[in-house]
């Protein structure tokens, strides 16, 4: 594609550092190859390849009345660089809850605390625009940057599953977190969150 007929970005959530945007066809190849990174594949456990067609598949719209995914793209302001995802998964719109996801496909920006920045972003999202009740997530042991987010973030810990997860030839404890809108505003209000 020519400099000219390059496409502008769409910034749907503006944070700090950060913005969400919507994924667009162009960034398939991209999110393949974090898709595929052995570094970034072992915390989204991703234990088989993915193929450009079949994540293409993932942002079809589905047959479906409902929709049960919101996924972004997680565009760096200062860098003009798209580094990651973040979404909601699994939204069950009658129960008011979902799952949230977080994947920093490039290595340079991990540990700078962009993920804790867009789950703010997207946990905002999920309790004042989307009305959501609760917000969950689960992160497995050998993820520490992913559970210290999870802290910093306001999630509370609510179980560990002992040895649930098999990941390069270990079985480790798979750590569910929430947390409930009322008592994410409740930090917002108080944290400036």
């Amino acid at each position: 594609m020519e400099e000219k007929e390059k496409l502008p970005i769409i910034n749907f959530i503006k944070g700090d550092r950060i913005n969400l945007i919507p994924l667009l066809q162009k960034d398939i190849n991209l999110v393949v190859r974090w898709m595929n990174d052995p570094d970034v594949r072992i915390y989204t456990r991703n234990p088989l390849p993915r193929s450009i067609e079949e994540v293409k598949k993932w942002f079809e719209p589905k047959k479906e009345d409902v929709k049960t995914d919101v996924d972004f793209l997680i565009y760096h302001k200062n860098d003009k660089k798209t580094i990651g995802m973040v979404g909601l998964t699994n939204i069950k719109w009658l129960d008011r809850n979902a799952n949230i996801f977080t994947v920093i496909g490039e290595s340079e920006y991990w540990g700078k605390g962009i993920s804790v920045e867009a789950g703010k972003l997207m946990i905002t999202y999920a309790f004042e625009e989307l009305n959501l009740h609760k917000v969950h997530t689960s992160i497995y042991s050998p993820n520490e940057r992913s559970l210290k987010a999870a802290v910093k973030l306001g999630l509370v810990q609510e179980a560990i599953l002992r040895e649930e997860i098999y990941i390069d030839g270990v079985h480790v404890d798979n750590h569910k977190f929430a947390v409930f809108k009322k008592d994410w505003l409740n930090l917002k209000n108080d944290e400036d969150i």
